[in-house]
């Protein structure tokens, strides 16, 4: 299986498709396989890239805390591993953060940005939907069951439940035992962001649902005004999981935004 060495460990990744780069990073406690709508679809044009990030899927699972510094090291590292000279990046909720970060330290390996159900800075909005977290108690199973509302609208969840089943499933193969997780929901909590380069004329598209709970569209707009060369797109009714439940408006928009953006680099 492909890994490579990350900051605590063994790194997993995955590789489909050639052509320009994309990595795809997922948020808290999700693995690879969050994108499982994406690779069919986006690596028959690109080359598809994704990891699971340190305290997730199979890679390692440290026992010191994490930060999401250290995560976007790891995905600076897997460029390296790869041989990577520029790329897209696609985070989506904390794996927006993660790519953020990359943008600040990394410039000029990043080509543009796909910031996806995800915010700028840590408020009190975001405290309060993550810090039930770090008291819960409850089984992997149990957890996933219970954060499914927040993360598909009901539509969604009775109109395509194969689908729903199916991410379920995978979330629930793949999840960090809850003391990493808990790792992960602190390294959300404090992260803070670098000074925005105003310099900055990477360009970026920020996607939001409408009906999220999570990382509402105010999270969005906000986020907009850090990278003002950002377009921005609101899903309607959708909720956290774009990439899920609107997956082939998602996979077009990024195809789109890697044909006319980062064109050059292809």
């Amino acid at each position: 299986m492909p890994y490579f060495q990350g900051v605590f460990g063994k790194i997993f990744y995955v590789k489909r498709g050639k052509g320009f780069p994309i990595i795809l990073i997922p948020g808290m406690g999700a693995s690879h396989q969050e994108w499982f709508q994406q690779f069919p679809t986006l690596s028959k044009h690109c080359q598809v890239i994704s990891l699971d990030n340190a305290g997730s899927g199979k890679s390692v699972h440290p026992d010191c805390e994490i930060s999401i510094e250290q995560m976007a090291e790891d995905v600076h590292r897997l460029m390296q591993h790869l041989k990577l000279e520029k790329v897209a990046l696609v985070g989506s909720s904390m794996g927006g953060l993660i790519a953020q970060h990359c943008l600040e330290k990394w410039p000029e390996k990043i080509s543009g940005l796909v910031l996806s159900a995800t915010f700028g800075h840590v408020d009190q909005h975001i405290m309060q939907i993550l810090g039930p977290l770090l008291r819960s108690r409850q089984s992997t199973k149990v957890r996933i069951h219970n954060v499914l509302p927040l993360m598909l609208s009901a539509q969604f969840i009775k109109e395509h439940p194969a689908i729903v089943r199916h991410y379920a499933q995978k979330a629930e193969k793949f999840a960090a035992p809850r003391e990493v997780l808990q790792k992960q929901v602190r390294a959300v909590l404090n992260f803070t962001p670098h000074p925005i380069r105003r310099t900055h004329t990477i360009p970026i598209m920020i996607f939001a649902g409408s009906e999220d709970p999570i990382t509402p569209p105010k999270m969005a707009h906000e986020l907009q005004k850090r990278y003002p060369q950002a377009t921005l797109h609101i899903f309607e009714g959708a909720k956290h999981l774009l990439h899920v439940e609107r997956a082939k408006e998602f996979n077009e928009m990024v195809q789109y935004f890697i044909r006319v953006c980062c064109h050059s680099e292809s």
